[in-house]
This record gives structure tokens, C-alpha cells and sequence, in this order.
């Protein structure tokens, strides 16, 4: 596991310069749940009359469906009943591996015509928040891939009950761990931007996604060239931190692979150049992470590139990006921030995507209306429209600024 630890030579510098405590956590949280009028329920699932049928094509409401129970109670027992983020050993029963065993999956999702292989050189990827089992991902994914018309590798976080998945939340936002998500995470990100063919890398991610991806980044800043990264964007690690699918086909499925589990060595990774790393993108739905810095600047702009967007009344929001006194907490998230004032509800289909698609997305016409409807920027953030926006259809999105 991976902590941060305080910069001897520099110790104003130091990327994390609080201590981590329960006090800390206890305290972003509080500030969290000051929410008027105190809704809580909405803030994470919507206002009431939101939750009744008819429900939205890609709505996360329709996992609890009376019409498909198997996945009602698959989907009711992942979620409740404490699993392992592990392999699941040989020897179990199947039924008894799929239910007390819940790793960290990699899985491809194409685009929104069935292929694979559009935009051979970007790769998108998804990163999934809590609660989450592979019929949410799935969900989750096929909206992406209906908005952006692009083939996805889904990295899904897979729900171990929710007492345990905020558990896991707690150790990589107050303590920056690299818990098993991050593990699994690392490898495919990094791959992709050692690859030749590939100009563009983006992920986005949602709820413990956006902390999963925190660390990520963490671990990419330890590869990145020495000239990228100024003193106080250098992250100081622990020694440890060195050594660390619901349609079968017509006959016999290929046997799945699970994603190796071992700890992350970062020697075995080589380092990344500037222009590497310059090709990452990181959008953030209800970014919840304490810190998500640049990892440095490359021909004069910040790099990876990061927007974040929150609903005003969504808990979860409030703890990151949204948190009322971030400065306080010492919370530090680069990249604009975009509100959307008034909302309420943390799902990410029907409480962002959905009011991202009706505002920006017009019939098959590539990328959005050149605003940041339904959302404004937040008090420092840069006034224009999230870049996010223009890939909506395919769009090829906006250039990179020089600055």
C-alpha cells in the first residue's frame, strides 16, 4: 500500500502536508451533510418524484426491475452482502465465488453501433464509483458509448457491499492508498499512453472512480520525467510504494482472465515522456478525492488535462470538488470546476448524463453547442466550455490550448 509522507528537504512542499486522521475525514463529512433543506436521500438518488416509472432508457432505476429478477437479486446481494476484492480461488463453487468474491474487472464495451475498433488511435476508458456491480457498469458504460460514440475499456470497480466500499473510499481519500481498483487500474492507463498509436487517452470516472483515479495519477507522477514535475507537485511516497459477461455465446465461452492482482512495482514500469503523458485527459463526475494536482506542465500547459463536475446538492460532490471549505481540509483539485445549480442526486446516468444529453447533444450533429449548459463555472475555474462537451456524437472535441 502506498501513503503519503511528509517531504523532509521541503515540507512546505509536500504534495500532501496534512496528516491524515479520522478527525480530518470526520470533519469533511460534516460539512458535507450541511445541506438546506437537509435531503439527504435526494442528494444521492434525486427528488422524490424522480424515483417513480416511466424511467429514462439508461436509468440506473431500472436495475431494481420486477420484470428481470435474477438481476434484481444479483444486483441486491452484491451490494449488501460484504464480498472480497480478490480472485476468487479455484477450488470454490461458482455460486459461492460470484458472491463472495468481487474483483476488479477489465472489460471491453463498444461503441454505440457494436464495434470496437472506431477511433483507432484514442482510448476512452471508465472508471465506476460505489455501489456499483457489473449490470450498473454496464449501464453506466453503454450511456458513455450512446453520448460520445466511442468503444470504451470499463474498469469496473466492483461493489463489495457498501459498508466496505466506504471503507475502501475512506483509505484512498484520507490516506492515499492504493487499494485493489488503483492495482488494476494502473496498467491498461499506463499502457495506453506508452502507445504509439494512440493521441488521445481519455478516462472518465465517477464517485470513488474520481479517488481510484487520483491515485493513478499519484503513481503516473513517479513515472513522468524529472522536468515535468516542480517540487510541489512531487508526490512522496513510502519505500513500499517500489514494491508494491451477461450474453454467452452459442458454444463455450472463452475462459476469463482476471486482471493481475500482485501489488504494483513501479520499476517495472519505464518511465513516460512529456508528450506521453500529455495525451491524458481525466473527467471527473462528483469528484470526491481530498487531491487530484497536475502532475506537471508540458509545453506550457498543465498536465493531465482535468474537469470536474458536480450537482450543487450531491453528497458526495460536497465531500471533493464541492466541499465548503476545501481550503480548510486542505482539499485540492485542479482543473475547472462545473456546477450544476440546483441539481440534486449523484447517479451518474440520470443525474449528469442525462441532463448533459439534453442540453448538448442535438440529433447526430458531432460535438455540443459550444456551452457548458447545464452547468456554470465555479469562482476560478476557466469560463468556457468543458472541453468534454465536444466529443458528444464523435465529435473530435476542442483543441488543446496553448496555456
Amino acid at each position: 500500500m502506498i501513503e503519503a509522507t511528509a517531504n523532509t528537504e521541503n515540507p512546505g512542499q509536500s504534495q500532501f502536508s496534512e496528516r491524515p486522521s479520522w478527525d480530518t475525514l470526520l470533519g469533511i463529512a460534516l460539512d458535507a451533510l450541511r445541506i438546506r433543506p437537509p435531503l439527504y436521500a435526494s442528494a444521492i438518488f434525486g427528488l422524490p418524484w424522480t424515483w417513480l416509472p416511466p424511467f429514462s432508457r439508461y436509468s440506473e432505476f431500472k436495475i431494481v426491475d420486477l420484470w428481470r429478477p435474477g438481476r434484481t437479486a444479483k444486483f441486491l446481494a452484491n451490494t449488501w452482502i460484504p464480498s472480497i476484492p480478490r480472485t476468487p480461488p479455484s477450488f470454490g463453487p461458482p455460486c459461492l465465488n460470484d458472491l463472495f468474491w468481487q474483483p476488479t474487472v477489465i472489460l471491453q464495451r463498444p461503441d454505440h453501433n457494436g464495434s470496437y475498433t472506431t477511433f483507432p488511435d484514442e482510448a476512452w476508458f471508465f472508471v465506476n464509483g460505489i455501489m456499483t456491480n457489473d449490470a450498473v457498469a454496464q449501464v453506466n458504460t453503454a450511456y458513455l458509448a450512446h453520448l460520445f460514440h466511442r468503444p470504451l475499456t470499463m474498469i469496473q470497480n466492483s461493489t463489495d457491499s457498501l459498508w466496505a466500499d466506504l471503507f475502501e473510499c475512506a483509505l484512498g481519500k484520507e490516506w492515499y492508498r492504493v487499494v485493489e481498483p488503483a492495482i488494476k487500474a494502473f496498467p491498461p492507463i499506463y499502457d495506453a499512453l506508452k502507445s504509439p498509436h494512440k493521441q488521445r487517452v481519455v478516462v472518465i470516472c465517477h464517485s470513488q472512480g474520481t479517488i481510484i483515479m487520483s491515485t493513478v495519477l499519484r503513481l503516473l507522477a513517479e513515472r513522468a520525467p524529472a522536468e515535468m514535475r516542480p517540487p510541489r507537485l512531487v508526490a512522496a511516497l513510502a519505500p513500499e510504494a517500489r514494491g508494491l459477461f451477461e450474453e454467452a455465446p452459442r458454444y463455450a465461452p472463452p475462459e476469463f482472465v482476471y486482471p493481475d492482482q500482485d501489488p504494483i512495482n513501479l520499476d517495472d514500469f519505464e518511465y513516460l515522456t512529456g508528450a506521453e503523458l500529455a495525451k491524458l485527459e481525466v473527467y471527473c463526475f462528483a469528484n470526491c478525492a481530498n487531491t487530484m494536482p497536475y502532475i506537471g506542465a508540458w509545453e506550457g500547459r498543465p498536465v493531465p488535462w482535468i474537469e470536474n463536475f458536480g450537482n450543487e446538492h450531491d453528497i458526495v460532490a460536497r465531500l471533493g470538488m464541492l466541499a465548503p471549505r476545501a481550503d480548510h481540509w486542505g482539499i485540492d483539485i485542479a482543473g475547472p470546476r462545473y456546477e450544476q445549480r440546483g441539481a440534486w442526486g449523484h447517479l451518474l446516468n440520470e443525474h449528469y448524463l442525462r441532463a448533459i444529453e439534453r442540453c448538448q447533444k442535438s440529433g447526430r450533429r458531432p460535438g455540443g453547442n459550444g456551452t457548458s449548459a447545464p452547468y456554470e463555472t465555479i469562482e476560478g475555474s476557466v469560463d468556457a466550455a468543458p472541453r468534454l462537451f465536444g466529443y458528444i456524437n464523435g465529435g473530435v472535441g476542442q483543441p488543446t490550448p496553448s496555456s
